[in-house]
């Protein structure tokens, strides 16, 4: 395994960022880093992170498609804050996974009356065509690129006709920014995977996977809680059954 670390101080986008990325790593050994990260910061991910309130617009946006009582599922839930607000809020029927069990255990705690359960978003394993929509707030970001296809094929597959995906994802601002290994802004001692992917490149792989582009926003990083990157929006819906 070879390991490349790059100085992006210099960059203005990168705020003083430094990628420690790996070079053949294998996505097992990621998926167990990001969880072993997850466990030293759940308790100050649910006091840090503010995205949730960041991003409150474009989630209304995706939530306003939905009736009371349709099924949600939450993929890469965190701490359940936003399947929370979607269960009482807007009445609507969610189920939340997470890949991380420190973060599913911290979850319940919260939130009791919540649906949570552990599991891997690549490997779902909800019957078909049992959701109408997927909520995916910053979840596809842990995993890598070469990983993404097969993730939206799964979510394709327990999504309705019709229904709707809503991702949330880290972009580049510079060619230089690749995915890897970067310092949690909070506690620059634990560094988290990041996958950074362009909006084409998300559109190609939603247009393979059977999903329509309905919508996209942007917003810049807020640089005292979040990695120094874009905040992409997408809301695809997948595509109706031919009569």
């Amino acid at each position: 395994m070879r390991i490349v670390n790059e100085d992006l101080e210099n960059s203005p986008a990168a705020c003083g960022a430094f990628l420690v990325y790996c070079v053949g790593m294998k996505d097992d050994e990621i998926s167990k880093k990001v969880q072993e990260a997850y466990k030293q910061i759940a308790k100050a991910y649910l006091k840090k992170v503010r995205s949730g309130s960041l991003d409150h617009r474009f989630v209304e946006r995706f939530l306003a498609l939905f009736a009371p009582g349709q099924k949600i599922l939450d993929v890469g839930a965190g701490t359940g804050e936003m399947s929370q607000e979607m269960l009482l809020e807007h009445q609507l029927d969610v189920t939340a996974i997470d890949f991380s069990p420190d973060m599913v255990r911290l979850a319940k705690k919260e939130h009791p009356g919540l649906r949570v359960r552990r599991m891997d978003l690549r490997k779902l394993t909800f019957k078909p065509r049992q959701f109408d929509g997927v909520f995916a707030m910053y979840s596809l970001i842990h995993i890598p690129e070469g990983d993404v296809p097969d993730a939206l094929g799964g979510i394709n597959r327990v999504i309705k006709p019709g229904g709707f995906l809503y991702l949330a994802l880290q972009e580049p601002r510079k060619k230089m920014q690749k995915e890897g290994f970067y310092p949690v802004v909070y506690n620059r001692k634990i560094n988290m995977f990041i996958n950074l992917i362009t909006e084409s490149e998300m559109r190609s792989y939603l247009a393979r996977a059977g999903f329509v582009v309905k919508e996209v926003y942007r917003r810049a990083p807020h640089l005292g809680t979040e990695y120094p990157f874009m905040k992409l929006f997408i809301i695809a819906q997948k595509k109706k059954v031919a009569r």
